[in-house]
This record gives structure tokens, C-alpha cells and sequence, in this order.
């Protein structure tokens, strides 16, 4: 009995350094594995703002006619990180068309060597329309008469793309707050003050591309999102009646086409826009 059970711990012995020789030849394949995952992932998120880059650059300097200023917002609405970053951008307008170019440095994790470098470029058609070339002028539309609920409509066709709630971001790709509601509409669309109130911030807002928000007094803020600066046509401190033409619709900032951002905040809480604006 005593050679049997020698012999079994023998066996359990060599079971046991086999597991532990397995471990360690699968451990380095499986960080091996970790590493390129990571690194696909991050070339795609430098590749989706290098795309969102180029499409904000073409789309404004169609609109707009500027190139300088296309470019600039262009720039801007690219994040980068620490681990890619934008090493060239250029607009230019020629023959009637708005071209941008985009190279982009992809850093190689956890090596020294030189960075993965991706170029692109993005072109379209300058708006021949006159209306649409001057988009955001605050000329070319009158009040927007309402009546119902708390606020009024932001825009004259409400055709609503997001809803306020939870929702997985399409550009950060996480699941969160969506702290407003988004409705759909061509670059240059007027956009309206929902009510009356003093214009506190008119500009660059990071996500939100550039931004006005509007005190209505007692809690109450509106904030409008996503346009270009060109297109704004308040400034802070301007007092705003219901149904003033404010601004225009862009797709500056974390923004995947031309819509407005409209938030209601109460207090500073963003809250649900739709009964403000259907009377509930």
C-alpha cells in the first residue's frame, strides 16, 4: 500500500508542474493578445475622429465659404489623447469644392519606435444656394410665433433623433445620460429661443462644439448645442424674446451629422425638454 500511494503523489506531483509550465507559456499569449486589442482599439478611435475632423472641416467651409475658420473648428473638434494625436489638418476651397486633409500619429503601445501614421482626406460641393452659403445669419428668418407649452419650439420641424435618457453615446461608445434632446436638421437650420431670457454663454464648449445657454429666470436654463461659431448671432448678456432667431444648426463637437442639442436644466439638473415643450 505504501508504493501505491508513493506512485499517486508522484502523479499528482507531475499534474501539478505541468499546470504550472501551461500557465506560463499561455500568460505571455494571452497579454500578447491584450496589447493588439488595445492598440486596434485605439487606432479606431483616432481613425473616427480623424473622420469626424474632416466631415466638420468640409461641411463648414461648403457652408460658410471660409477655409480659415473651417479649418480652426475642424482642429478643434478633434480631441486626441495620449495615445494619438492630430499631426496635420488643412482646409482649402478649390474648384468649388471644400477639401480637408487629416494626418493622424497613432502612438505603438509599449514600444519605442516610431508611430503609426494614417492620412485622409474628405471633399464636397460648395453650396451653390445663396440661403445656404449664408447660413446662420441671423437675416434670413423672422420669429418663430408659438404658443403651448412652457417653452416653444427650438426649431419649426421637431423631428426628434434622440430622446432624453440613458443611451449608448455613438461617439464615446459607453452607456450614459443623454441630458437632452436631439432634433434633426440641415446645417444652417434656424434655431430659435424657446423663451424669453438673457443669453449667459454664447461659444466653445467642448462636447458640445459650441454652445448657448439661456436664463429664463426662476431654475430655468435652455441650452442649444452643436453649431458652428459662425453661426451664432447672440452674445451674453443679449436679452432673447420666444421665438428669436439665436443661431443656426451645425455638427461641431461630439457630433455624428447636423442636428440640435436642446436642453432643459432646472437648477442646474437637466431634465426632460418635451413636456416644457408640449405643454405637460
Amino acid at each position: 500500500m505504501a508504493v501505491i500511494d508513493r506512485v499517486k503523489r508522484l502523479i499528482s506531483k507531475g499534474r501539478k508542474g505541468a499546470a504550472t509550465l501551461e500557465f506560463v507559456m499561455i500568460l505571455p499569449l494571452v497579454i500578447l493578445m491584450c496589447v493588439v486589442v488595445w492598440q486596434l482599439i485605439v487606432a479606431g478611435m483616432a481613425l473616427w475622429e480623424a473622420q469626424s475632423a474632416l466631415k466638420n472641416g468640409v461641411r463648414l467651409a461648403a457652408s460658410s465659404g471660409s477655409a480659415k475658420e473651417a479649418e480652426r473648428e475642424g482642429r478643434s473638434s478633434f480631441q486626441g489623447s495620449d495615445y494619438y494625436s492630430l499631426d496635420s489638418y488643412k482646409v482649402e476651397i478649390k474648384d468649388k469644392q471644400a477639401i480637408a486633409k487629416a494626418k493622424v500619429k497613432i502612438k505603438v503601445l509599449f514600444m519605442s519606435s516610431s508611430p503609426i501614421t494614417y492620412t485622409s482626406s474628405a471633399k464636397t460641393p460648395l453650396y451653390d444656394d445663396a440661403r445656404s452659403q449664408l447660413a446662420g445669419s441671423m437675416t434670413l428668418a423672422g420669429p418663430l410665433v408659438t404658443s403651448g407649452g412652457r417653452f416653444g419650439p427650438p426649431v419649426k420641424n421637431m423631428n426628434v433623433t434622440s430622446s432624453f435618457g440613458m443611451r449608448f453615446h455613438p461617439v464615446k461608445k459607453v452607456y450614459k445620460l443623454h441630458t437632452g434632446t436631439d432634433f434633426a436638421g440641415g446645417v444652417g437650420t434656424p434655431i430659435y429661443a424657446a423663451g424669453d431670457g438673457v443669453v449667459t454663454r454664447a461659444g466653445p464648449s467642448r462636447g458640445y462644439g459650441n454652445l448657448i445657454i439661456i436664463n429664463h429666470g426662476n431654475g430655468l436654463e435652455t441650452w442649444y448645442a452643436h453649431m458652428f461659431s459662425h453661426q451664432i448671432g447672440v452674445r451674453v448678456g443679449d436679452r432673447v424674446k420666444r421665438g428669436d432667431h439665436i443661431a443656426g444648426i451645425g455638427n461641431a463637437g461630439y457630433s455624428t451629422g447636423a442636428h440640435l442639442h436642446f436642453e432643459v436644466r432646472y437648477n442646474g439638473k437637466p431634465v426632460n425638454p418635451m413636456p416644457y415643450l408640449n405643454g405637460g
